[in-house]
C-alpha cells in the first residue's frame, strides 16, 4: 500500500499545473469577470463595447447611471464625471481590464486593474513578486498571506502602504496563477481610512474572476 505524503501531493500538483501551462494556448484563453455594475465601471477594452461603438455613447450612458443611483447629483459631480470617464475612455493597454469603483457620485473613486501575462518561472516566487514589487516604494514591507477564490484557486494578497504626495495611501494586491496566465489584481484604495469598507467590495470582484476558453 502506498501512503501519499504532502511532498507526494505537491509534486502531483506541481505536474498538473505544468501540464496546463504546457497545452493551454494563451491566444485560445480568455479572463472572464463577474462584477456588480452598481457599484464598477467596466472601462472599455476595445469598441464596441457594452452596446456602444464610440467613447462619446459611452460617456453620456454610463454618466447617466452613476447620477441615477447618486441622492442628490449636482451639475459640478455630473461635469467631473464626464471629464474622467473621457479622459479613461480610450486608455488600453495589452493584457489588461480596468474597473472604476464608484457607486454614486458621493462615493470616493478607486481604480482597480487586472493584468494578466503567460504563467513562468516557479508558481510560488512569481506570485509573491507579483503582490511585493511595485514602482512606488512601501513604507514597509507587505505582509503577504494567502488566500483562494473557487475560479482561480490558490493565490497570495497583501495591502501596500506607500508614501503618495505626502499621504499615506494604500493599494490591495493580488496573485494568481490560473493558467495559462499569471494574473496581478490591483486595487488603489486611498487614504487607510477607506480599506475597512473597500477591501471586502474588492475581494468580491476578485472572487468573479475566472480564466475560460476564448469564444
Amino acid at each position: 500500500m502506498t501512503i501519499d505524503t504532502p511532498d507526494a501531493d505537491h509534486d502531483r500538483a506541481a505536474a498538473a499545473e505544468a501540464e496546463l501551462i504546457r497545452t493551454r494556448d494563451p491566444e485560445r484563453w480568455d479572463v472572464r469577470v463577474g462584477f456588480d455594475p452598481g457599484r464598477w465601471i467596466c472601462l472599455p477594452p476595445a469598441w464596441p463595447h457594452d452596446g456602444h461603438d464610440d467613447a462619446p455613447s459611452w460617456v453620456e450612458s454610463t454618466g447617466r447611471a452613476v447620477a441615477a443611483r447618486t441622492m442628490s447629483p449636482t451639475r459640478a459631480q455630473r461635469k467631473w464625471l464626464k471629464r474622467v470617464l473621457e479622459k479613461l475612455a480610450d486608455w488600453r493597454t495589452p493584457n489588461e481590464l480596468k474597473y472604476l469603483y464608484l457607486p454614486s457620485l458621493d462615493s470616493d473613486i478607486s481604480l482597480l486593474r487586472i493584468q494578466f501575462e503567460p504563467c513562468e518561472g516557479d508558481r510560488d516566487v512569481e506570485l509573491s513578486a507579483l503582490v511585493t514589487e511595485s514602482a512606488s516604494p512601501a513604507i514597509e514591507p507587505p505582509v503577504v498571506t494567502e488566500v483562494e477564490t473557487e475560479a482561480l484557486g490558490a493565490g497570495k494578497h497583501a495591502l501596500r502602504y506607500s508614501m503618495v504626495d505626502g499621504v499615506c495611501s494604500v493599494m490591495s494586491v493580488y496573485g494568481f496563477r490560473a493558467p495559462p496566465f499569471d494574473l496581478r489584481i490591483t486595487c488603489e484604495m486611498g487614504s487607510v481610512a477607506l480599506v475597512p469598507a473597500l477591501e471586502p467590495v474588492v475581494r468580491d470582484l476578485v472572487r468573479g474572476i475566472s480564466v475560460v476558453p476564448g469564444g
